[in-house]
């Protein structure tokens, strides 16, 4: 789970990268006939990026006292063991049986989930916010699509007591 998240933390901020990116100015045609290392090139940077938030256009109404609570699913190879999250009314939130994963706030806009959390336990112990779009909200499971996988993935979580 850990490297999963890592890795959808790295393409997050790669697209963020992308979408700050300045635009450049547009090359003066009367220096480009001038001198031929002004001539203007496309920018193929973005070639294949495409917004993920753009991308999803169902939205779901979300009341977020459904959110609160605890919420499992079966650790990836040990289908015996669970692990998750707790959202808490005060926007704190704590992981389940991730110790080298803390979480620590939650928000939601809309029906988009963001969760904050850290590492522990290893060298690079920076803040991550994962950003999750609700598909599925009930009052025993809950599917969340993070912005960073491809298309058709989703995390599925039961409620826990």
């Amino acid at each position: 789970m850990l490297m999963k998240q890592l890795s959808s933390l790295l393409l997050c901020v790669l697209l963020l990268l992308a979408a700050c990116k300045p635009k450049k100015a547009p090359v003066q045609e009367e220096a480009a006939q001038h001198d031929s290392s002004l001539l203007a090139v496309t920018d193929s940077s973005n070639a294949g990026v495409t917004d993920s938030i753009a991308a999803v256009t169902d939205t779901l109404r979300v009341d977020t006292a459904k959110l609160i609570g605890k919420w499992i699913q079966p650790v990836a190879g040990l289908d015996k063991e669970m692990q998750g999250f707790q959202l808490r009314k005060n926007g704190t939130a704590r992981s389940i049986n991730m110790y080298t994963l803390v979480y620590e706030k939650w928000t939601l806009n809309n029906d988009t989930l963001f969760l904050w959390s850290h590492s522990e336990g290893v060298k690079d112990t920076s803040a991550v916010v994962d950003t999750t779009i609700i598909r599925e909200l009930s009052d025993t499971s809950l599917v969340l699509f993070p912005l960073k996988a491809a298309e058709g993935y989703t995390d599925r979580y039961r409620r826990s007591h």
